[in-house]
């Protein structure tokens, strides 16, 4: 009987902790509170929706923001504060449990809990930086800038900046109350190149480099360089907290070239092709020595620094990019073509500056050669220009090249076969091709009043020229003109006429080219009451 009834009993009693256990399940217990808000009694999910609705209006409150006495509003998700609600109803004590002490507290504990918030740096570190651009402002670092004559110098200055530390307590603490305020304090920051970092630069390098000439020694050849040539190209480059010298190195190799541009002692000498008492000859390539921009950079620094003011540039061995071999692969063995023109006793000196120009040009396959453009200034004018241009197209057109620019006289003299003179007048231009796969060689001479072009390669063709009839004639007219001062001149006629080369090769014609001319006629001159019969009907 007694075991009956202490069964009895611990059956009752197991009973009421079931009866417990499924009141308390996983509820809130009873009387809790988060931030104010009774969530006591609720499951999980229904006390984070009661606990969201009772903070709704203070979680979204705006901060009222102060810096430097200036306020304006911030919302608590600008900050990246939020209040993680499923987590503030696990932290006041919703869990499923058979432990009697839960059981217990269930029912009799009623705490009241902080809820848990959440805050995103990131935010917060975009809104201060935000904030610190408005109403902080940046530390300036001290530099030096050079100018042509002289530096300035450009001081450092301290700047200002919201401290994140204290930004980000300030934020928390204020969350969730009924009136967020937030006082925030500007603390200064120092830059990273500050005066004395300056001063020492200036001592050491910026008072040197702008106190007199430097020497800049290239092979040699010698550069002399005043502050007032390189001042500008020098930089005072920030590295960690100092200040190093540097170069702007393009520009200065520039302003070295233009000084340099009489020495070619050191430079690198392409091969080339020369006549050799009348026979071609390679010349050969010669190494050099080149001098690359950073190397010419340091040497000024190492010019300035140095007492004696002078540097020499480190060298870097160069070859000719045109080789002896590619000298020898040009092919240029044998006289192409030549074709000679009188030259009047008064145009000789004219004619010769341009021959000197012009003899020992060399055209690897494919360069164009343009008598304007490889002439430029000394261009000779009129009836000179017209007997170079001549010589020079005559060779090339029976040498077998390509001529690209070509204009004949505007009317015929007869002083070169029919359609093959040439003209530069009016600023027209004569301009031949090699479209061989060897190189060629010009050779141009005045000798007993005559000037010869001749070309130089390894011929492929014969090449032969002939022309066509004369169409579209017009018959000169006549003018008769009066007085003593009369100069009595032959009419010419104008017609048009077609000339065409063939290239041949082993007798058999592989293919030919052709151009058409047209000439204008020229008015004969006759004088009135002139004895010169034999002008006035001239055929």
């Amino acid at each position: 009987m007694v075991l009956a009834l202490i069964l009895g009993l611990a059956m009752l009693a197991g009973g009421a902790y079931v009866a417990a256990y499924l009141v308390a399940g996983d509820r809130v217990p009873v009387g809790t509170t988060v931030a104010g808000v009774d969530v006591g009694g609720h499951s999980p999910p229904a006390a984070a929706q009661v606990l969201q609705q009772g903070l709704r209006q203070r979680a979204s409150m705006p901060f009222t923001v102060v810096i430097n006495g200036r306020s304006q509003q911030v919302r608590p998700e600008q900050v990246g504060l939020a209040v993680d609600y499923a987590a503030s109803v696990r932290k006041a004590g919703a869990e499923r449990s058979w432990h009697p002490a839960r059981l217990w507290s269930y029912f009799t504990d009623g705490v009241a809990f902080q809820p848990v918030v959440t805050l995103d740096q990131n935010r917060l570190g975009r809104l201060l930086q935000r904030l610190d651009v408005s109403d902080g402002r940046t530390a300036t670092d001290g530099g030096v800038v050079f100018r042509r004559h002289s530096f300035k110098v450009r001081p450092a200055r301290a700047g200002y900046t919201v401290d994140p530390k204290a930004a980000g307590a300030a934020f928390w603490g204020a969350y969730l109350s009924h009136d967020p305020s937030v006082v925030l304090r500007l603390a200064p920051t120092a830059p990273a190149i500050g005066a004395a970092t300056v001063h020492r630069f200036v001592r050491r390098f910026a008072n040197p480099a702008m106190a007199s000439d430097v020497a800049l020694r290239f092979g040699s050849a010698s550069v002399h360089l005043s502050p007032a040539e390189y001042g500008h190209l020098l930089v005072a480059r920030r590295v960690g907290d100092r200040l190093r010298p540097a170069v702007q190195a393009r520009p200065l190799v520039h302003l070295t070239r233009s000084d340099l541009a009489g020495s070619t002692r050191d430079r690198p000498q392409p091969a080339t092709v020369v006549l050799d008492h009348g026979h071609p000859r390679v010349v050969p390539a010669r190494p050099g020595l080149s001098f690359s921009s950073r190397d010419v950079a340091r040497a000024l620094l190492a010019a300035i620094a140095s007492p004696r003011r002078h540097a020499r540039v480190q060298p870097t061995p160069a070859r000719a990019r045109f080789t002896t071999a590619d000298a020898r692969g040009l092919g240029i063995h044998r006289t192409l073509s030549s074709y000679g023109v009188p030259v009047r006793r008064d145009a000789r000196a004219a004619v010769q500056a341009a021959a000197s120009r012009l003899d020992g040009v060399l055209l690897r396959p494919g360069q164009s050669l343009s008598l304007r453009g490889h002439l430029g200034s000394a261009t000779p004018t009129g009836a000179t220009g017209d007997s170079l241009a001549t010589a020079l197209f005559n060779a090339a057109w029976t040498g077998g090249l390509q001529v690209t620019t070509h204009t004949a006289g505007s009317s015929y003299t007869g002083s070169a076969p029919v359609g093959r003179d040439a003209s530069l007048r009016a600023g027209r231009d004569l301009v031949v091709r090699d479209d061989t796969r060897y190189g060629v060689l010009v050779s141009a001479t005045v000798e007993h009043g005559e000037l010869s072009v001749s070309l130089w390669s390894t011929p492929r063709w014969t090449v032969s020229s002939q022309h066509g009839p004369r169409t579209h004639v017009v018959p000169a007219g006549r003018d008769v003109e009066p007085g003593p001062g009369c100069v009595p001149a032959p009419g010419r006629p104008g017609f048009r006429v077609t000339i065409t080369r063939s290239f041949e090769r082993a007798g058999h014609l592989d293919h030919t080219s052709s151009y058409t001319v047209g000439y204008s006629p020229v008015d004969a001159v006759a004088c009135r009451g002139s004895h010169h019969p034999g002008h006035h009907h001239h055929h």
